[in-house]
């Protein structure tokens, strides 16, 4: 399947409004011309606004509102990355990810990591910290996770990695039709810390 489908079924979508434009305005010329009685035209009138709405409702359900279940094997592929973190050594002590927050009515906390060679950014809308005995938190439980793999990682890196879940939208009708296919469904990181002495707090500055 292709994301052709859904240009496609945009560009109908666009076809038809002009064409329910011309059709309104030529029927109640016509309505006038013939001094027709109004009410057939109305109904007419009525009937194609409720197909365009539907329509244009389920293009939009399918492109931007449909839920999706990262479980479902036939929408999503989803592929896991285990790394272990990379200890910061700072002036007062060592840590594995550096906390800060932003602004705004809901602030949202940046997230700091290390991996071999790489230093990661994400945020806690896409990932979580894991401190306690289950590797599993609550919000990241919202996502398949091999628990099993989580549980081990724990001792062969003594619970400090970071584990990423991707799933990208398979190649299916509805996926196409919301021109999706082949696109990052979601990513989600949980960082895995031993507790919360090795994470680094940066303080928001005051006003």
């Amino acid at each position: 399947m292709s994301n052709w489908i859904g240009i496609i079924a945009w560009v109908l979508l666009a076809a038809y409004l002009g064409f329910i434009i011309w059709n309104i305005r030529s029927r109640h010329l016509k309505m006038v011309v013939k001094g027709q009685k109004p009410g057939p035209t109305w109904l007419v009138d009525l009937l194609e606004v409720v197909i365009l709405a539907a329509a244009t409702y389920g293009m939009a359900w399918v492109s931007w509102l449909r839920p999706i279940d990262y479980a479902d094997s036939r929408v999503v592929s989803v592929r896991y990355a285990y790394q272990p973190l990379i200890l910061q050594t700072g002036a007062t002590r060592s840590y594995y990810v550096t906390v800060a927050s932003g602004n705004g009515k809901q602030p949202v906390q940046h997230y700091t990591y290390w991996t071999a060679g790489a230093k990661n950014q994400t945020n806690s809308h896409d990932a979580d910290i894991s401190l306690g005995s289950d590797p599993l938190t609550m919000k990241a439980s919202m996502y398949p996770w091999h628990h099993k793999q989580l549980v081990k990682l724990d001792t062969t890196t003594e619970k400090a990695y970071v584990a990423t879940m991707t799933a990208h939208f398979k190649p299916t009708f509805l996926n196409a039709l919301g021109m999706h296919v082949g696109h990052l469904a979601e990513r989600f990181d949980l960082i895995r810390i031993p507790n919360d002495t090795l994470m680094k707090i940066e303080p928001k500055q005051a006003d």
